[in-house]
């Protein structure tokens, strides 16, 4: 699970400002230490994921065009759904964290994007984005279609994460249900596990494992579905 990990310096500096929230809620000792403790080693462990959904979330509203692009920072709202979190200590599950997480971040984006929209006077036009058509697709979204409809080919990090397919890769992943895109992303980008995976949502090892099955060929089939309506 060390992929899903933050980095030295931005687990240095994750762990300073989650001591200076946890300094300004109070209530220490006992039962909130110990408890807190362990929430806190879990937010890093969900670190980065927490903080992909987060960007996932920012994104779908600026591509409805309901908030323009860099109105919410994606490091300020991931601070402030950890201070949540922090918060409600009490109510954060031993199984299930992560969707627990999930919902506590979805409830802070949406009143974020809420308080934005009341802020701002004026409505802003935004640039569509920009559709790769016919033969221009690059070559690393076909290799990603070829490998995604093969169940025993490993996913390379690169080509997951390369900005030529992260564009189109989206689109697919916003047609998947939440949990299957979650489930689908923590075991092919963040290298976790199934049953780290089946921990973390709350499900049984054998429903991961059918669930990135089952989302490896609806993605390749949603990439080529693309592919073809661009053609067209």
């Amino acid at each position: 699970m060390t992929g899903s990990r933050p980095t030295e310096s931005e687990r240095e500096r994750l762990l300073a400002r989650i001591e200076e929230h946890l300094r300004s809620l109070g209530e220490r000792g006992g039962e909130a230490d110990a408890r807190r403790d362990w929430l806190v080693r879990q937010i890093l462990d969900h670190y980065r994921p927490l903080r992909r959904f987060i960007r996932r979330e920012i994104g779908r509203y600026v591509a409805f065009g309901v908030l323009p692009s860099g109105m919410l920072s994606e490091e300020d709202v991931t601070d402030t759904v950890l201070l949540r979190a922090l918060q409600h200590w009490r109510e954060a599950p031993e199984r299930g964290l992560f969707r627990w997480l999930r919902r506590t971040a979805r409830r802070t984006v949406r009143q974020l994007v809420e308080q934005e929209r009341r802020r701002i006077a004026h409505e802003r036009s935004l640039e569509e984005p920009v559709a790769y058509q016919g033969d221009e697709w690059p070559d690393q979204v076909v290799r990603l279609i070829d490998i995604l409809a093969d169940p025993h080919a490993e996913l390379p990090e690169d080509l997951l994460l390369t900005q030529e397919t992260q564009a189109v890769l989206d689109q697919a992943l916003d047609r998947l249900p939440e949990l299957w895109r979650e489930v689908f992303l923590m075991r092919a980008v963040d290298g976790w596990d199934d049953r780290t995976i089946a921990e973390a949502e709350g499900i049984p090892v054998e429903q991961v494992r059918s669930i990135v099955e089952i989302s490896r060929a609806f993605l390749a089939e949603a990439l080529r579905e693309l592919q073809f309506s661009e053609v067209g």
